[in-house]
């Protein structure tokens, strides 16, 4: 009786253990649109709006989240299974936070990078997703120059960019 009741509980409890990981899946990327593709091809950035320069930093960002994440590599070359087109749209900052001693000085801002990304699977030659709007954002504070806050925030919304837009594909969400 023992031994049968003993049974029991390291069976319910090997069905526990294991029942968390019912929806994982060990291989190739999720999405039937997405079934076979091993690498990307990331063209430059296209930018539409008014922040000069802005195009290489956004561009490096997503290749090093692609290398970092490691489910596709990056081809350099057009001849990959899949392209990845990102045009941003808009740069803006945002007051979050007024100075403590003075109500009227703003003391941190928000900075947004809101971007259109375009996936399209070459091996089916079907996109996955066309025009999806995604969003970078960071957090800086007011120093003496402002323009120099926002221009070393810039590379880290980009990065939040990337990671959001990245997301995207290899979520297949």
């Amino acid at each position: 009786m023992t031994s049968l009741l003993s049974r029991g509980i390291l069976l319910l409890a090997a069905l526990e253990l294991f029942s968390g990981c019912a929806g994982y899946r060990l291989g190739d990327i999720s999405g039937r649109d997405l079934q076979g593709v091993k690498s990307v091809f990331v063209p430059v950035v296209q930018n539409q709006s008014l922040e000069p320069d802005i195009q290489m930093v956004a561009t490096n960002a997503i290749i090093r989240r692609f290398e970092s994440d490691g489910t596709l590599s990056v081809d350099a070359s057009a001849n990959s299974d899949s392209e990845l087109d990102v045009t941003i749209t808009d740069v803006t900052k945002s007051p979050v936070r007024s100075s403590t001693t003075d109500l009227l000085i703003t003391a941190e801002y928000e900075l947004t990078v809101r971007a259109k990304a375009t996936y399209v699977n070459r091996r089916i030659g079907r996109k996955v997703f066309e025009n999806v709007e995604v969003a970078g954002e960071t957090m800086f504070y007011a120093q003496a120059d402002i323009n120099e806050g926002e221009r070393q925030a810039l590379p880290l919304a980009c990065i939040d960019l990337a990671n959001n837009t990245v997301k995207l594909v290899t979520e297949g969400w």
